[in-house]
């Protein structure tokens, strides 16, 4: 209970410094030699993994408020951004430190590499809702348009796990786990569409003729 309502409690600024901890952390790590013997490697699936979680996490704050009653609302813009901030951090070790910014390199791989197409295009995805998860967009747009926008996460976070998949060479537990809880969180969304809502009377509607 006291950690429940210290958590509630927590300043969001102050949140943002804690989960953005790891990306100067594990550079810092790299830097000395501590990641292993491919620390480039290391730290670059360690961001875009960090990336996936916190997008997953945003993803379930809805489910949770609503099935377990769960409220961490207040802190989905920013964890959603911070998931962001990971991918960013993802996509500039391969284009600045594993590729040294060649644009050939950078072709080659789009045309060749299946998952880096996939990390790509999640990458697209999620720009234009960071750059409008912000109380100046949300009062630009109309809610409607906003939410529209928003809706994109859920094409975001298919390519993601795609991206995932498509790079690991072996099924893992951590990878197993992933896709599980992405295809329950797309599961909770597609029941809590209008769509299937309607399918679903008219389906028990049959049934009791």
């Amino acid at each position: 209970m006291t950690s429940s309502i210290l958590f509630k409690s927590l300043p969001v600024s102050l949140l943002y410094c804690i989960l953005l901890i790891p990306i100067p952390l594990y550079f810092y790590w790299g830097i000395v030699n501590q990641l292993g013997p491919d620390p480039l490697r290391f730290l670059e699936h360690k961001y875009g993994e960090l990336g996936l979680i916190f997008l997953l996490i945003t993803l379930s704050i809805s489910p949770l408020f609503k099935y377990a009653k769960i409220n961490l609302v207040r802190y989905r813009r920013c964890i959603g951004l911070v998931a962001f901030y990971y991918v960013v951090s993802h996509i500039c070790v391969y284009f600045f430190l594993d590729i040294g910014l060649s644009i050939d390199i950078l072709l080659s791989d789009l045309q060749k590499r299946y998952y880096i197409i996939a990390g790509f295009f999640a990458f697209i995805t999620l720009i234009p809702l960071a750059l409008t998860s912000n109380n100046f967009a949300l009062r630009k747009l109309n809610i409607k348009t906003w939410n529209k926008i928003h809706s994109f996460v859920y094409i975001a976070i298919i390519l993601s796990i795609f991206h995932f998949i498509l790079m690991s060479k072996t099924w893992t537990g951590e990878l197993y786990f992933y896709t599980g809880i992405t295809i329950l969180i797309l599961i909770l969304k597609i029941k809590s569409t209008k769509l299937y809502k309607k399918l679903s009377t008219y389906s028990n509607a049959d049934i009791s003729k």
